[in-house]
């Protein structure tokens, strides 16, 4: 069994990935959650500063810590690397897309990343109260999806926590507090449905 911390309306994987579903439980997306997240997403500033430095977009209050930075060739079907050379990675469109597979896809490395981040804003929030992160682990699913027969396309995540040493009512609100402070979470506020869920 598996408990709903927040909602973002309906959980990926509806199609190829699992059966469609609403949430049921508790739904955090209400104002508070939208006042602390909204405020500062925007773009990189229009003078061509870096994403988060100070400028016209309202990026003042943030500083910089740290810019990746990489470069696709050939899109789905190319190669992308970044600039220190630490990734270099042929990619491939899976076959559910009718490609050949065998490689990474786009989809692989968003999850892979918010996962990452994720975990790290979870043991941030659960180190300040205390809590027990031993043996955690988060998982998550990105979900392309299409609307209809269009060419407008858009992503679902879901995210999955798993907190072996805490109670269940513990783990749900370390959940919710670390989707409010993972950077990732707040970059596709507005722009992908996003579901927690605590197993």
């Amino acid at each position: 069994m598996s408990q709903d911390t927040r909602t973002g309306r309906e959980r990926p994987g509806t199609g190829t990935a699992g059966a469609p579903g609403r949430v049921t439980a508790s739904d955090y997306s209400g104002p508070g959650v939208e006042a602390e997240l909204g405020p500062h997403r925007t773009a990189a500033g229009h003078d061509g500063s870096a994403p988060g430095a100070g400028g016209p977009d309202g990026h003042g209050d943030y500083d910089t810590l740290y810019t990746a930075r990489a470069s696709s060739a050939g899109g789905r079907g190319g190669r992308v690397t970044t600039d220190d050379g630490l990734l270099d990675l042929e990619m491939r469109a899976p076959r559910e897309l009718g490609g050949p597979g065998g490689a990474p896809n786009p989809e692989q490395l968003l999850a892979a990343a918010y996962a990452t981040c994720f975990h790290s804003s979870l043991e941030l929030v659960a180190g300040r109260g205390g809590a027990d992160t031993g043996g955690a682990s988060v998982d998550a699913a990105v979900a392309l999806r299409k609307r209809g027969k269009s060419d407008d396309y858009a992503i679902g995540v879901e995210v999955t926590v798993r907190m072996p040493r805490v109670d269940r009512e513990t783990a749900g609100r370390l959940a919710e507090q670390a989707h409010r402070h993972c950077p990732y979470s707040k970059a596709l506020l507005g722009s992908a449905e996003v579901a927690v869920r605590v197993a």
